[in-house]
């Protein structure tokens, strides 16, 4: 039986090169995807001046929600099927554990449950010493053509 997937991972993948994503969180804080399957994937954002912000020094808060936000969409379209259609991030709760600092964060993100009309997200976000900053959870809309 073909695959039924929406998207392939490499259509995923081929996104998010430098200089293709144009305009948005990827381009505009230098978010690198890292690793992506069916329902899981890893992104990583160098820590520069321009996310700086935050406690200590550290990624602002908001740039760490964009990379939770980041994570779930692309995990969500990695899960999704033919007939799925993407609506729009409905939920999305950041708790902030510890100050965000050293030279990068990673975001890795698992679809925990994929239904037709709802998906939920895990995120942990950890920064280039393994230390978790933050979590995230997130819940994205989805409907079905037809």
């Amino acid at each position: 039986m073909a695959e039924d997937w929406q998207v392939s991972l490499d259509a995923i993948r081929r996104s998010y090169r430098p200089g293709v994503r144009g305009t948005g969180g990827t381009a505009l804080f230098g978010v690198e995807l890292i690793e992506v399957d069916r329902g899981l994937t890893v992104f990583r954002l160098p820590i520069t001046d321009a996310v700086r912000g935050g406690v200590g020094d550290g990624v602002h808060g908001g740039v760490i929600a964009a990379l939770v936000d980041i994570g779930l969409v692309s995990a969500v379209l990695s899960a999704c099927r033919q007939g799925d259609e993407m609506r729009g991030t409905a939920e999305l709760n950041v708790s902030y554990l510890r100050p965000a600092q050293g030279k990068a964060l990673i975001a890795r993100t698992t679809i925990l449950k994929k239904g037709r009309t709802l998906a939920v997200g895990d995120v942990d976000v950890e920064n280039d010493a393994s230390v978790l900053v933050a979590k995230g959870r997130g819940t994205y809309a989805l409907g079905q053509r037809g």
